[in-house]
């Protein structure tokens, strides 16, 4: 009996050293038994919503920078040039496969940059100046579709509004004047002289310019004609002749080949022909170059 009740014992206790061991193991290699739920995978990151802009010229600020946008008061204008004396777009150099035909468009308000995107606001924000003509007060450059979205994104999250480039539809329309420009038709965004208002091949000695310090036009907007080309959200096709409101522009092309987005305002580099206000470019979304910036848009509260 005494024999038997040894053995036992001894049963007992390598049968409490194995426990023992076991949670020990467990303890050292950081892990727990499973007799919890398991917390189910994230499903992704939240959908941030973004505000719209007020109704008014407003003044911005992100990462110490302040900027100004400019409302533009929605209306309904005519897109586009066209070779008809007749026509109240007439332009005796309008291309006729990129900018006909004309046709209205109605817009509703919109902020628009008062000046275009500058190194300062690029640096401060994105973190990066991928421009070659390294100078703060000049205008932002050398600037892709991504990389300018790349920079949205970041100003988003410094400032809670959901900035955005232009349309091209709105781009056209600020550059003509909005509302109050409709009778007062001018080749460059402000004025008839190139000079006066854009820095572009002739005048620019081959580089861009500090932003804001040629003549505005109407609506108080400087360099949409020339220092650097600005990007619009559309995809480049040819016009619609119907009339269009509040156009986003076409869906993506299917072909790779065709899937430019279009590129308005001319650049430095550029001749005074790509300066017009009715003037299309396109460009892929990966194209850089050191005439390629960058302008701001907002939506309004309705």
């Amino acid at each position: 009996m005494v024999e038997k009740s040894m053995v036992g014992a001894a049963r007992l206790l390598i049968s409490c050293l194995l426990w023992v061991g076991v949670v020990v193991l467990v303890a050292c290699n950081g892990e727990e038994p499973n007799t919890k739920p398991q917390t189910p995978p994230a499903v992704g990151p939240h959908t941030v919503n973004y505000k719209a802009g007020p109704a008014h010229d407003t003044v911005f600020e992100a990462e110490g920078i302040r900027f100004y946008m400019k409302y533009v008061e929605g209306g309904t204008f005519r897109m586009g040039a066209s070779t008809d004396e007749a026509d109240a777009n007439y332009d005796v150099n309008a291309d006729p496969v990129a900018e006909m035909p004309t046709h209205f468009v109605r817009l509703d308000g919109f902020l628009l940059g008062e000046l275009e995107v500058s190194q300062a606001l690029m640096l401060a924000v994105y973190g990066l100046n991928p421009s070659h003509d390294v100078n703060l007060t000049f205008p932002a450059q050398n600037i892709s579709y991504t990389t300018a979205e790349r920079f949205l994104d970041s100003l988003r999250a410094a400032t809670g509004f959901a900035f955005r480039m232009p349309t091209e539809a709105e781009w056209e329309y600020a550059a003509r004047g909005g509302q109050p420009g409709i009778a007062a038709h001018h080749s460059y965004s402000g004025h008839d002289d190139v000079d006066s208002v854009a820095w572009h091949q002739g005048n620019s000695e081959g580089m861009p310019h500090p932003v804001g310090h040629l003549l505005p036009n109407v609506l108080g907007i400087y360099d949409m004609s020339g220092n650097v080309a600005e990007w619009c959200t559309d995809w480049y096709a040819v016009y619609p002749s119907s009339p269009q409101s509040n156009p986003q522009g076409p869906a993506q092309p299917a072909t790779p080949n065709h899937a430019w987005h279009v590129v308005r305002g001319g650049g430095y580099n550029r001749p005074a022909f790509y300066q017009r206000v009715s003037a299309r470019q396109y460009q892929y979304g990966s194209y850089e170059a050191d005439e390629m910036g960058l302008r701001l848009a907002l939506s309004v509260r309705q």
